[in-house]
């Protein structure tokens, strides 16, 4: 797979969506298997350059899924108690393209210290298991839905600094 370009043109929404993402600590999957059968969970994840990394069990059925098609949808929603109206509630969601990091990597290890960081010592002990996977979900194209008749297009996520956020 080639690898993709992580920064995009600045956008007058760019703050805004750094700082709803900021508040999840867990992002919404949407995977299919290959005989198109779809599944929703979710993972921890921390963000670098615009992408989202997540580290996964490979016994976990979206695992199967992204690893098997190389894509995902994801989706982050504000909290319902947040909400003044349930059918709009604040989210965003992308199309990504997805990528396997290689495990032994100064890039890699950023990212593991980033997760431990930000959920703590449990991640040594995932990181340190043989079915766990680091994955870059790339996003793409999206939408920013920032309530009724506000749905935004958006093309990738806001390029950070290149320090894992957490």
């Amino acid at each position: 797979m080639t690898k993709q370009p992580n920064h995009r043109p600045a956008t007058e929404h760019d703050l805004e969506l750094r700082e709803f993402v900021g508040r999840s600590k867990t992002v919404i999957l949407g995977t299919l298997s290959s005989n198109g059968q779809p599944n929703a969970s979710y993972a921890p994840f921390v963000e670098s350059k615009g992408d989202f990394f997540i580290l996964i069990s490979q016994l976990a059925k979206h695992t199967a899924n992204i690893l098997g098609t190389a894509r995902c949808h994801v989706m982050f929603i504000a909290d319902e108690k947040d909400s003044v109206n349930v059918f709009a509630r604040k989210r965003l969601s992308y199309d990504c393209d997805v990528h396997e990091m290689p495990r032994h990597t100064p890039e890699s290890q950023a990212l593991i210290d980033a997760m431990k960081e930000r959920f703590g010592p449990t991640i040594d002990m995932l990181a340190s298991l043989p079915d766990f996977r680091l994955i870059r979900l790339h996003p793409t194209t999206g939408v920013w839905v920032r309530g009724f008749a506000q749905a935004i297009p958006i093309q990738g996520f806001p390029h950070s600094d290149g320090n894992p956020t957490i």
